[in-house]
């Protein structure tokens, strides 16, 4: 117990860069296993491995190596699970005045998870630049009640959680995530519970804004997601409502996946509409589209590349201010707690007629504590 304090102590006080958001990869869904929570503790994916998500990272990376906290160097008693990720990103990034060397820290987090029988207390640390926060952030803290083992059965939690919604896809420069309900700092307080099956998953939150840290979800609401699986293939369903002082958001639309296991390629998708009303300040309503394509090749364990494509009309009554991109991703993981990920994006705004085109070629280096 004591070597566990000490060690939660010590990474506490390292933690000194960016905060991000390390999410699931929701390319293993279907591919490899059913549900997100197989691998982890939260229900929505995410955040700290369970026994067998440790499992997975050691046998889906190139060269393996003890995937426990601090490569086992620090062993914890049963109840306690700790983790972290470190990211940072390099090289050259494009906004539409010319090219230019970017190098950034991602995230820095610290996770923690207690658990006595059916009940788990969850929480991140970690240190934000952000100017409107410069300060720790616990961007997660639940408490939840998930009496079945890994990704099977009801739960419930209570506390600042993400919405659960969609593909959760990591990459957060996707459309379906930066201009969706659900992109980097959308945190609220809220209470959700769902079902949790290899054919069937169903997850339902209400939530309010964080009163105290100016997150980007302003609004109060409720989301629901349901997906159900087919063999090799899944169909979803998707809905969030939230209101604030300046408008109201209505988010509705579909997932699908498609696992074709004799090429080694997943494909999948996310489409919505947004119906976005500003009667509260006098102005017009306006109507959004937002979708991504993606395919997944997986070369080989511990390798695979993400081709994708997206589209956001910010506008559906305005001319050229459609945006549409393409996204080149490549994965590898050659030990257990590291990964490094080549990402690149080219955009164009109205097929060229809306503004200059951009986008970036960087190295982001991802390692797992």
């Amino acid at each position: 117990m004591r070597a566990a304090v000490l060690t939660l102590a010590l990474a506490v006080g390292v933690l000194a860069a960016a905060t991000g958001v390390a999410h699931a990869y929701p390319q293993y869904q279907l591919s490899r296993e059913p549900t997100c929570a197989t691998c982890h503790i939260s229900p929505s994916g995410g955040g700290l491995l369970n026994d067998y998500g440790e499992l997975v990272a050691e046998e889906d990376s190139q060269w393996g190596g003890n995937p426990s906290f601090l490569h086992g160097a620090v062993e914890l008693p049963d109840w306690l699970a700790l983790g972290g990720d470190l990211r940072a990103a390099g090289g050259l990034h494009d906004g539409g005045n010319g090219a230019g060397p970017s190098v950034f820290p991602m995230q820095t987090e610290l996770y923690g998870a207690a658990s006595k029988g059916a009940v788990t207390l969850y929480a991140t640390v970690g240190l934000t630049l952000r100017e409107n926060n410069p300060w720790p952030l616990a961007r997660e803290h639940w408490l939840m009640w998930k009496p079945g083992e890994g990704g099977e059965g009801p739960y419930v939690r209570a506390g600042r959680i993400m919405p659960v919604f969609g593909l959760r896809q990591a990459e957060h420069p996707y459309y379906t995530r930066r201009y969706g309900p659900t992109p980097l700092f959308a945190e609220v307080y809220g209470v959700n519970g769902g079902w949790l099956s290899p054919k069937l998953e169903a997850h339902v939150t209400a939530f309010v804004h964080d009163p105290v840290v100016d997150g980007t979800q302003k609004g109060n609401g409720a989301a629901a997601y349901v997906e159900k699986r087919f063999g090799a293939a899944q169909l979803g369903a998707e809905a969030m409502y939230a209101t604030s002082d300046d408008d109201g958001r209505l988010h509705a639309g579909v997932t699908g996946k498609l696992w074709l296991e004799g090429a080694n390629l997943l494909l999948s998708g996310e489409g919505m509409v947004v119906h976005q009303d500003f009667t509260s300040a006098g102005a017009p309503s306006r109507y959004q589209l937002i979708g991504q394509l993606i395919g997944t090749y997986f070369v080989r364990p511990g390798l695979f590349v993400d081709l994708g494509v997206g589209h956001f009309a910010e506008d559906t009554a305005i001319a050229d201010t459609f945006r549409d991109a393409v996204d080149l991703n490549v994965h590898w993981f050659p030990l257990s707690h590291l990964e490094l990920v080549l990402t690149s994006r080219f955009q164009r705004i109205g097929l060229g007629n809306g503004g200059d085109d951009s986008g970036f070629a960087l190295l982001q280096v991802h390692y797992r504590i």
